[in-house]
């Protein structure tokens, strides 16, 4: 789960030894200064001589190894940052590069980015599957079909290039074109379509009614997330519907204020949402501000692949006996990551809290237990499991 920065005041402090220990590494590494007294200059205490063996084995490449350009100085560091975060906390403290950075506050965090509206398979072979083409995207107006194969971009082959490395080059400033070239199962040649770049609000929510039941499925915690729902509680309530089964199969979550808003819709004023725990103890409570749109039955489905923001608004119904839970036990993500960004544009996600639930429960790598269990049959042509759940809130919550 995701915390943004104007959501939570930073310790400056904080921020500038994270950054000066970068900083410092790096210059001792390109220059050979010694890494040991410049930290105590700064007052950063190094507990072991780990990092005076990593610069002495990158002096020693450097001034020996027969090609003395064989290791790129800022390569070594990125490629050391990488290797030490894993073993922090399993993947969760994480670097992201200045161009990784930017992919994920567009897609992850903002909901939005400039470009053509297209979700794709990753590249095989030079071509690179369109598997979603958003409703109402630039994409769909040229007239770009899902199982297109994209090869080229604005003329240069995609052979060779990873997924965001295509999706950079196709992606711009509104307004402008790119050119994407494309194999389509039926055309004897390679098609070119070219298509204006637009602003694309990522569509992290669908909804449909079945009979009284209003079925709202949501995949992510993004910014626009929370108004995306609404919109999606509004439109089933003019179907005059009876109860609300929200689903959070596979959502990994996202942003904690979204999941904030969220609950707000289902709960009254003045209502804890979470409690964050630092380090030391200390306990930060989120309550709710009173936004109520649904006060109907409601239950939210559930599965092994639920888990941060989904776990926060399904814990905090949960224990308030708002929403009935359906499906499997949870993912089991129980911590908080603040972002520390880099002057380079690159970025550092560190966990800086663990939640509880509002009754205390610690939810991290135990995950949440359904109210009801409703397994998915693993050969299943049909989706058994959100059929189960629908029974269920028909028969047991509204007693049809």
């Amino acid at each position: 789960m995701e915390v943004r920065q104007r959501y939570y005041r930073r310790r400056r402090s904080s921020l500038g030894i994270i950054a000066l220990v970068l900083v410092v590494f790096s210059v001792g590494v390109l220059f050979g200064a010694n890494l040991r007294s410049i930290a105590h200059r700064f007052g950063i205490h190094l507990v072991d001589n780990s990092f005076a063996k990593l610069e002495a084995i990158y002096s020693w490449v450097k001034q020996h190894h027969v090609d003395p350009d064989a290791l790129d100085p800022l390569r070594a560091v990125e490629d050391a940052i990488r290797g030490m975060l894993p073993h922090v906390d399993g993947g969760y403290t994480r670097y992201e590069s200045a161009e990784e950075a930017k992919e994920f506050t567009q897609s992850t965090l903002e909901g939005k980015y400039s470009g053509v509206g297209i979700q794709s398979k990753p590249p095989v072979g030079g071509e690179m599957e369109v598997e979603i083409v958003f409703r109402g995207s630039p994409a769909e107006a040229s007239g770009v079909k899902v199982r297109d194969k994209i090869i080229a971009v604005d003329g240069q082959t995609i052979m060779g290039l990873t997924q965001m490395e295509i999706n950079s080059r196709i992606r711009g400033e509104a307004g402008t074109e790119v050119t994407l070239t494309i194999l389509r199962e039926g055309e004897p040649a390679p098609l070119n379509i070219t298509i204006r770049r637009g602003i694309i609000t990522l569509p992290v929510v669908d909804y449909w009614v079945d009979g009284e039941i209003g079925i709202i499925a949501m995949n992510r915690f993004t910014e626009t997330a929370p108004e995306q729902l609404r919109e999606a509680i509004e439109a089933v309530k003019q179907k005059q519907v009876e109860a609300i089964l929200l689903d959070l199969r596979s959502n990994g979550g996202g942003l904690l204020y979204s999941a904030q808003e969220i609950v707000d819709f289902f709960l009254p004023a003045d209502q804890v949402i979470v409690r964050q725990v630092d380090r030391y103890g200390n306990e930060q409570i989120l309550k709710t501000t009173g936004g109520t749109i649904w006060d109907g039955p409601l239950a939210i489905l559930l599965n092994g692949a639920s888990a941060s923001a989904s776990e926060v608004v399904a814990g905090a119904l949960q224990d308030h006996k708002r929403a009935v839970l359906l499906g499997e036990v949870s993912f089991g993500k129980g911590t908080v990551q603040v972002p520390y960004p880099l002057p380079d544009g690159s970025r550092l996600w560190i966990t800086q809290y663990r939640y509880l639930t509002p009754a205390g429960q610690d939810i991290h790598e135990k995950g949440l237990s359904p109210d009801y269990v409703i397994e998915q049959p693993e050969k299943a042509q049909v989706d058994e499991q959100l059929q189960q759940a629908v029974k269920y809130v028909r028969e047991k919550m509204l007693q049809k």
